[in-house]
Formats: structure tokens, C-alpha cells, sequence
């Protein structure tokens, strides 16, 4: 008994050691760089870059000098440490941000049948296209917030997803959990959002949802920047480059569908360039600017709606946006 215990140690041992002597013979050493470059990624193994995670992104990003970020999570800091740890720009594109295209809490719509099975949007959707009445709705069972590696999303009291927009990296797991595609990937940047993705006539919407687009289109018809397009099929998209923010939309959408991701920023006037032209308050939508002419011009910013047409025809640069 003790020599076969003897026998089966003597045997692990040496297999320990012909083990430990292969580890130090044959490893492949990481160049120092690259722990440098997986030490700013952030560590979530997300996927996002297309890579298996952070440490097959930092080999690929390190070995091959043709190689860009493609990290979303990636802030500007970081970035500006890896460029200069690699020696060279690694670019990177415009930082986005998770938007939920969905405003159809349960109180709002109507569902099709009671659904029992696993909490999770993908399995709800598979049992005769999910129980929502509406075909593009969120099914809320949380799946957003049970893929996302950075916490950031949490199911609202009402039902539906929110964005935590500090902590939220632009991913783009969610996107892909997401079965009824309402989630999107917009720029950080992005002034407005509309809450609706159907594509549903008004007539089919009605009776499953209070809250959806109805393609009047009053909202692209008051957009003074052509930033609004809605067919009868298709619900109201915003291109977000060529939005200025003045919010004319939210304002005139009849179902509140259109909201803000941000508080606008308001105009103010630099007395000093002003040259009281009047311009500013021919052109305002909101009548927030008041003046005497060849003196200097006033917004009232409760009034201003921050759409930037006076900072835009102002021939004096005279106005600048007040920074929140």
C-alpha cells in the first residue's frame, strides 16, 4: 500500500517537473508592450472589438502596425496611453452610445397572450413572435440588461430599459441581444432619439400601442435642417450630424414619441460683437430674442429652445451657445 502511494507521487512529482521545465523551455514570451496595452483595455471581453477579448485585441493591436482601434470602450485617455506606448496614432472612431427605440411600456400597448417561460427577450420572441401586440415593441424581460458587461442598463419601474449614458461604452452587446432590433448604436453626440422603430400604418398602430410613431411627419415638416426623415411605412429616423438640437420636434410630435437625450444648450449674446442687425430675432422659432436695432440684442432663456439658427445666420459671430 504505502509503495504504490509511494510510486504514484514519485510519478506526479515527476510529471510536475518535466511540466515546469517545458513551461520555462518553450514559452512564448509577451512582449512587454503588449501587457502595457491590455492593462488600459478595460477588461470586459466584450467582443466588440471582433476579437475573442481584451488579451487577443492587445496581441493583435501590438504585432500588427496596420491595426486601428477598435475598442468602443476605449476612452480618450486610454487611447492617448496605447498610442504612445505602440508609438504610432491608432485613429479610433466617434464614441456611441446605446439608444432604446422603444417608449411602449406594458401600460401603453397591448399583448396577444399571457407568456410563461424563461425571462429572457430571445426565448419570448421564439413562442409565436412574443406576446407583445406590437411586433416591434420591447418584450422587457431584461436580456439588454443581463448582457451588458458594464452595467449599463437597468430595467425603469415602467417596464422598459434605460441607458446609463456614464456608463455605457457603446458595445453593442445589447444590439446583438437584443431580438426585435430596438436598440441602436448612436453617436455620443446625438441630440434627439425617436422611441419607435414600427413600421406599422397608423390605422395598425392604434389599436396595440398609445405611444407609437404614427408617420404624420409634422416632425419632419417643422425641422428647419432637413434632419427628419418618415414615410407612411416608416417610422421617423434623425440623422443625428445634421440635428442642431432645437428640439422643434419633441415639441410638435402629437404622441411624444421624440425625446431628448440631453438637455439643449441655450444662446446667449456677446454684447461686445453685437451689432443690433435684428437678424437673430427675425429668424428665432422661439421668440427668445428681443432687441433694439444697433444695439446689442437679449435671450430670454427660458424661451430659447438652444436650435442654434441665430449662432448659424448671426453675420457678427456675435452669439455663442451657453455650456451646460
Amino acid at each position: 500500500m504505502i509503495s504504490s502511494i509511494l510510486l504514484l507521487g514519485g510519478i506526479g512529482f515527476l510529471a510536475a517537473l518535466i511540466l515546469g521545465i517545458s513551461a520555462v523551455t518553450f514559452a512564448v514570451k509577451m512582449d512587454p508592450r503588449e501587457k502595457a496595452v491590455l492593462d488600459q483595455l478595460p477588461g470586459a471581453n466584450c467582443g466588440a472589438c471582433g476579437f475573442a477579448g481584451c488579451a487577443a485585441f492587445a496581441h493583435e493591436i501590438t504585432v500588427n502596425p496596420e491595426a486601428e482601434m477598435a475598442c468602443p470602450a476605449v476612452n480618450e485617455e486610454a487611447l492617448e496611453a496605447m498610442s504612445g506606448i505602440l508609438g504610432r496614432s491608432l485613429g479610433g472612431s466617434a464614441p456611441l452610445i446605446a439608444c432604446i427605440r422603444c417608449k411602449g411600456a406594458p401600460a401603453e400597448t397591448t399583448n396577444r397572450y399571457g407568456y410563461v417561460g424563461p425571462k429572457d427577450c430571445r426565448a419570448a420572441q421564439i413562442v409565436a413572435g412574443g406576446s407583445k401586440g406590437c411586433q416591434y415593441g420591447c418584450l422587457g424581460l431584461g436580456t439588454c440588461e443581463e448582457v451588458c458587461p458594464f452595467g449599463a442598463i437597468i430595467m425603469g419601474e415602467d417596464g422598459l430599459p434605460r441607458v446609463i449614458e456614464s456608463l455605457c461604452t457603446g458595445c453593442g452587446k445589447c444590439v446583438g441581444a437584443c431580438p426585435r432590433g430596438i436598440i441602436q448604436l448612436i453617436p455620443r453626440t446625438g441630440n434627439y432619439s425617436v422611441g419607435c422603430i414600427s413600421k406599422d400604418t397608423a390605422k395598425e398602430m392604434k389599436p396595440l400601442c398609445k405611444v407609437g410613431c404614427i408617420k404624420c411627419g409634422i416632425c419632419a415638416d417643422v425641422c428647419p435642417f432637413d434632419a427628419i426623415t418618415v414615410s407612411k411605412t416608416t417610422s421617423a429616423e434623425i440623422d443625428q450630424d445634421k440635428c442642431q438640437r432645437c428640439g422643434l420636434c419633441v415639441s410638435a410630435c402629437p404622441t411624444g414619441v421624440i425625446s431628448a437625450l440631453r438637455a439643449p444648450q441655450k444662446a446667449r449674446v456677446i454684447t461686445e460683437k453685437c451689432k443690433g442687425c435684428s437678424i437673430c430675432e427675425q429668424v428665432c422659432p422661439a421668440e427668445a430674442i428681443s432687441g433694439k436695432v444697433k444695439e446689442p440684442y437679449f435671450v430670454n432663456e427660458g424661451k430659447c429652445i438652444g436650435c442654434g439658427l441665430c449662432i448659424e445666420k448671426c453675420p457678427s459671430d456675435a452669439i455663442e451657445r451657453i455650456i451646460s
